[in-house]
């Protein structure tokens, strides 16, 4: 069992810096490693089943858009589970068994989807599985937050994250090598016929579960051997219902669902996207490019945060989604009728949708505890209470709002993809979902601005 700190003060500046601050990084390491590893997992879909009708799998258009929402949906659930067991069990106790569920759904794509015959609620099962990896950012987030000072939260956080959600493009990159190359032999079983045109190859489509395998048993080792539990990080049912009741959780909610859910929502949704708008086109190779500019620009959104302003760079993070996005909108770049399109440009325009994005969720996921902690000693000096005393317990709301930011933010993963498959279905286009998307930022906007990037906001964090 990992070792249990009972005794952990990051905001003594003496301690911080004679031990803190190693202990809070080897932590982070085992954290990013994990985090990682669950983002593979969890988007391993949005590459598999591209190739499900390549190598003899019967499936619609709905059926395939529904095996790439799923994931988010039954992360976002999960999440729920996630953000309260970790401070029961323990942050890196919690940090090695989570890792370690991840073989479940490794395992099982890796089997299924070695049979054409394999029914189609199988498929979907599996899917669902690998939702479990999208439950790790509400505790793993959650329980790094309380290693680092109020100063250094958002960088951590940010790298945290960051890398964390490098694991789609991760993905994304070398699942398509891995399915080429007989990687475990006849242990691994026989290949399929892939076959597209007048393309034709072997494919072990069962590498894109396999693959994982061997770093999720390095991870959860890692996670037993190295992390620390910190005794003070409970919460308990009671804090996050508090944070329930607070207003700022819900506006930060709405700040990081969008951000992250676009990150997260066209990462799943992309390829199939273009393969429904260009199918002319072989986007397989760089698929990963633009999760990729999201989760580097991640971090960055955090640190330029802890130097600015997290509501200013969030502000402009939005407005820059919604400008990409619209113009994606218009003729000239997205198909709609007999238009083709301009491929480059739409490319081009989803890469800055994804840069935007992940510099949204940087900045918007760390103004959570940093907002509870400006309140608490604006409280603080009110009422005489003890520094210490109030910041510890405006850290345990901070992450409980976190928690719920990080729940409703992976809904916004299931919607995006399903908002277009609803309106190809009712409109033949997707310009309907694309509306609704830039109705959101907008509101996004102005929330933000209001609240915490303007020069009088009531809190300018």
């Amino acid at each position: 069992m990992a070792a249990t700190l009972t005794r952990w003060y990051p905001e003594n500046l003496d301690f911080w810096l004679t031990r803190g601050r190693f202990v809070a990084r080897r932590n982070l390491a085992c954290s990013v490693f994990a985090l990682h590893l669950n983002f593979n997992i969890w988007m391993m879909w949005s590459v598999v089943v591209v190739n499900l009708p390549a190598v003899g799998f019967q499936l619609s258009t709905d059926q395939r858009f529904w095996l790439v929402a799923i994931p988010p949906l039954v992360g976002a659930v999960m999440r729920i589970l996630y953000s309260m067991a970790w401070s029961w069990i323990g942050g890196a106790n919690w940090l090695a068994l989570s890792t370690l569920v991840l073989l479940v759904p490794a395992l099982g794509v890796g089997w299924s989807v070695q049979d054409i015959a394999t029914p189609y609620w199988v498929l979907f099962l599996m899917a669902g599985l690998c939702g479990i990896g999208g439950g790790a950012s509400a505790s793993h987030l959650a329980n790094i937050s309380f290693f680092f000072p109020a100063a250094k939260k958002g960088g951590a956080l940010g790298l945290n994250a960051g890398i964390g959600n490098l694991g789609v493009s991760v993905a994304q990159l070398v699942i398509p090598i891995a399915i080429t190359l007989p990687l475990f032999g006849s242990l691994g079983g026989a290949p399929q016929v892939w076959g597209r045109g007048d393309e034709v190859r072997l494919v072990w489509l069962q590498n894109a579960g396999f693959v994982w395998v061997p770093m999720i048993l390095l991870a959860a080792w890692a996670a037993w051997r190295f992390g620390n539990n910190v005794a003070s990080a409970r919460i308990s049912p009671k804090e996050q219902l508090k944070a329930l009741r607070v207003p700022h959780t819900w506006r930060v909610c709405m700040l990081y669902m969008g951000s992250y859910g676009t990150f997260l929502g066209f990462a799943a949704a992309f390829p199939l996207l273009v393969s429904a708008m260009f199918p002319l086109e072989d986007a397989s190779g760089y698929l990963f490019v633009g999760p990729m500019l999201a989760a580097l620009a991640r971090p960055l959104g955090g640190w330029l945060s802890d130097r600015i302003s997290g509501g200013v760079v969030t502000c402009l993070a939005y407005l820059v989604m919604a400008l990409a996005l619209a113009l994606a909108a218009l003729p000239l770049s997205f198909p709609s009728g007999g238009n083709g399109g301009i491929y480059p440009l739409f490319v081009a325009l989803a890469l800055v949708l994804f840069t935007a994005a992940g510099f949204g969720n940087g900045s918007s996921y760390q103004m959570s505890p940093k907002i509870f902690l400006v309140e608490a000693g604006r409280g603080a000096r009110r009422t005489g209470q003890p520094v210490t005393e109030v910041y510890a317990s405006a850290s345990r709301l901070g992450a409980a709002a976190m928690n719920v930011s990080s729940v409703m933010a992976a809904f916004g993963g299931f919607f995006i993809p399903k908002s277009f498959s609803w309106s190809l279905d009712l409109t033949g286009g997707f310009t309907a979902a694309i509306g609704v998307f830039l109705l959101f930022y907008v509101m996004a906007i102005v929330v933000c601005a209001r609240h915490y990037a303007l020069p009088h906001a009531p809190v300018r964090v």
